[in-house]
């Protein structure tokens, strides 16, 4: 192919150039991902994977407004571009921009109704991981819609998330944890996207009876609160069945229950202040006298309020 046949060599030409970007990008060489993608996305104008590569770089950057934008790019060129659609979505999620965000799940095939508020979509149950390039802890949360999750445990409080904060995910599944029978899909959180009222407390509970702990979460969600027992539901995974099925891999024990030399349990409350937690461990500890409160502190501030 040479220059006396202009059109095909600027085909050519942009089809290198992509897969010359999609190496770098893959190897994290950002900057040099998105010049490759916008001299591809130059050599051939009316071809959609160069302007998806560059909204890739953008999300990956939390940079909305140039995601948006260029996501737009690739789905005026191809308007089935599932991938751009669904990016689209992310971004204008990210940007509260809602006419886009209906915009984009309606062109991934989602039945959402045109308007300009939130879309009421309530997209069931899933496990998010938050800060996937660090310690990748993964929480439950409620779906709000394709790019929003509420988390509905009691997040670590080095994770720097909350119960109750929101955040935005990405769209890609990326491994799967199990509840009950049922297989769910894990998606990697981008960025907080509103915080939660809610402050987390930590407490270490001595008790001879670790069953007692679930009247403490039902005492808990009467003050539309949250306990969790992360002496027994926390595992630290490998990074293989992190992003995997940890239940089908080797074994990852929960922590250790006599990890401070009591037997102790280490108690994670969400409450919107101290008063609160207080009444929560106050009443439970009267109803169950056997039980001993060793330590109790703030772990983790509340957001922002609505």
């Amino acid at each position: 192919m040479t220059a006396s046949d202009p059109i095909a060599y600027d085909l050519r030409r942009a089809r290198v150039l992509l897969a010359l970007a999609e190496r770098r990008h893959w190897r994290g060489d950002a900057d040099a991902a998105l010049r490759d993608y916008r001299r591809s996305a130059a050599a051939d104008p009316g071809w959609a994977p160069p302007w998806f590569g560059i909204g890739l770089v953008h999300k990956e950057r939390g940079e909305w407004p140039q995601a948006l934008q260029a996501n737009r790019a690739a789905l005026e060129r191809r308007d089935a571009h599932e991938g751009a659609a669904w990016n689209l979505g992310i971004a204008a999620t990210a940007l509260r921009d809602w006419s886009a965000a209906r915009e984009a799940w309606q062109r991934f095939g989602m039945d959402v109704a045109p308007g300009e508020g939130e879309p009421d979509l309530h997209c069931g149950r899933a496990p998010v991981r938050l800060d996937p390039h660090g310690r990748g802890e993964v929480v439950w949360c409620d779906r709000l819609d394709p790019a929003r999750a509420r988390i509905r445990n009691v997040p670590l409080p080095d994770s720097g998330h909350r119960y109750a904060d929101i955040v935005l995910n990405d769209g890609a599944p990326n491994g799967t944890r199990r509840s009950g029978d049922r297989e769910y899909s894990v998606f990697d959180a981008l960025e907080l996207w509103q915080a939660s009222p809610y402050a987390t407390f930590e407490a270490w509970i001595e008790t001879p009876d670790p069953g007692s702990l679930d009247a403490l979460v039902e005492r808990a969600h009467r003050d539309d609160g949250q306990a969790e027992d992360w002496t027994g539901s926390v595992r630290h995974l490998c990074r293989a069945c992190s992003l995997g099925d940890p239940d089908a891999g080797h074994d990852h024990p929960p922590l250790d229950e006599d990890a401070d030399g009591h037997g102790a349990r280490w108690i994670g409350l969400a409450a919107r202040d101290e008063a609160g937690a207080r009444a929560m461990l106050d009443d439970w500890l009267h109803a169950h006298p056997a039980a001993r409160l060793l330590q109790f502190r703030l772990a983790l501030a509340a957001g922002a309020a609505d």
